[in-house]
């Protein structure tokens, strides 16, 4: 991959998010993919593969409205409950966090979270709904809480009757600082409260809090636990430096909850760490694997972690460590405290935006690749010894960033996958609005 085609690959990520360090992205070429026949090679596979790219596909009717973006697919403790949310204009410059129900076969008319014309509506940091054990639902948003393009604050709220109705909301972090507090996610801490996880910004604001911490600048990775009754407790410092907008992810263990981001080093090295809950508290975090990523920015592009409940995890990601977009996938059968070499998937091409799923024993990947044509979603299959099955192509997307980041959930025999789809709506933007299909799943 030349430099030129290097740095547009890398553009597709930065904006409108996009943190610089006022250092120059050094960028690195591969001369593996400039060779004619490895790309006469991958574009035959290409081919073969999306010849049936879309065999048993079945397109479903969103419930989402026009200019709808951000999906996001929340499952039940029991498995079996399946929601979207969604982010949908309201007026001049409102937007509403929507949800509807998935019964498996359709989707339920839209209901409404909450409204607001100060949120912070954006492709990469998204809102979503957590279900607690006992049934309860935790939604939250993003509010802005300043000028700054990047101050916005994170907005809880409960709903003890699947959506009916909603506490007043609430702020989880305590710092009231105008920065950054977003990319959110959540684990199941005993049947009535839920673990919190986020980015946070107060350092990187003048007269941050915390100082002594963390220098100034540095996002840091927090957590926190809400009970039952809505309350915030526990709040606690996990990372005292990390990139400062690639998602966050979660899962549990019989030992307890693990956290997977993209950590940040004093040299600009921004590989994917893991930091785990112990009897003494949140471990020192580690890298996942050492790619060796230099990069003098956020790349907006997190990492996914599925957890059995007991001790395996699985854990995928994208890095363009050496100049060679790619998707990496570790396991790990001790909670998280060691992981397998990671296996590359999409070597050259892959835009990354992972997602992973349980399915039976074994597990599902799914990414984003780039193609000559735009993009795509693919999906690999795993066995339960990780042992890769299968490949294929699911559908076609944008390469933009305002295809979003795709969900995937799966249902009985069936993968239930959703993505922000766009069509030109003049010259200069799209207008997008969230599609939803099923595709079967091989037994």
């Amino acid at each position: 991959m030349n430099d030129s085609k290097l740095a547009n690959h890398l553009s597709l990520f930065y904006e409108p998010m996009f943190h610089s360090e006022q250092k120059p992205v050094r960028f690195v070429s591969n001369p593996a993919a400039k060779s004619p026949m490895r790309r006469l090679a991958v574009l035959a596979c290409l081919c073969l593969v999306g010849a049936n790219a879309m065999a048993g596909m079945s397109m479903l009717e969103s419930p989402a409205g026009a200019g709808s973006l951000a999906p996001t697919l929340s499952v039940g403790h029991d498995g079996r409950d399946i929601v979207m949310t969604w982010l949908e204009p309201v007026g001049q410059d409102g937007h509403a966090l929507k949800f509807s129900r998935f019964d498996g076969n359709a989707f339920a008319p839209a209901a409404e979270i909450s409204r607001g014309t100060d949120w912070f509506a954006n492709w990469a940091d998204t809102p979503g709904l957590f279900m607690l054990e006992n049934g309860d639902w935790l939604a939250h948003w993003l509010e802005k809480s300043g000028d700054s393009t990047y101050a916005y604050d994170i907005r809880l709220s409960l709903s003890s009757n699947n959506g009916e109705s909603w506490s007043e909301s609430w702020v989880p972090h305590a710092d009231g600082s105008p920065s950054e507090h977003g990319f959110v996610s959540f684990y199941h801490d005993g049947s009535e409260q839920a673990g919190i996880i986020w980015l946070d910004g107060r350092n990187t604001v003048a007269g941050g809090h915390d100082s002594t911490h963390s220098g100034p600048g540095a996002m840091t990775l927090r957590g926190a636990i809400i009970d039952g009754s809505g309350r915030t407790v526990q709040r606690q410092l996990l990372d005292e430096r990390v990139c400062d907008c690639c998602q966050t992810a979660s899962a549990m263990t019989s030992n307890g909850p693990v956290v997977v981001y993209r950590d940040r080093s004093e040299d600009e090295i921004r590989d994917i760490a893991i930091t785990r809950q112990t009897a003494s508290g949140w471990s020192e975090p580690r890298l996942v694997h050492r790619d060796g990523w230099n990069i003098a920015g956020c790349p907006v592009n997190g990492p996914s972690i599925i957890g059995d409940g007991k001790q395996r995890l699985v854990v995928a990601w994208f890095t363009m460590a050496d100049g060679i977009p790619r998707v990496e996938l570790a396991v790990s059968a001790n909670a998280g405290k060691t992981f397998s070499a990671p296996t590359a998937f999409s070597s050259g091409t892959a835009l990354g935006r992972v997602q992973l799923a349980w399915q039976e024993q074994g597990f599902l990947l799914a990414w984003m690749n780039e193609t000559d044509a735009g993009a795509e979603m693919r999906l690999a299959r795993f066995d339960e010894n990780a042992e890769q099955i299968s490949e294929r192509v699911l559908t076609g997307l944008a390469k933009s960033r305002v295809s979003g980041f795709p969900q995937i959930v799966v249902t009985e025999n069936r993968l239930l996958v959703v993505w922000t789809g766009s069509e030109k709506a003049n010259e200069s933007r799209p207008a997008t609005r969230i599609e939803a299909a099923v595709f079967p799943l091989e037994r």
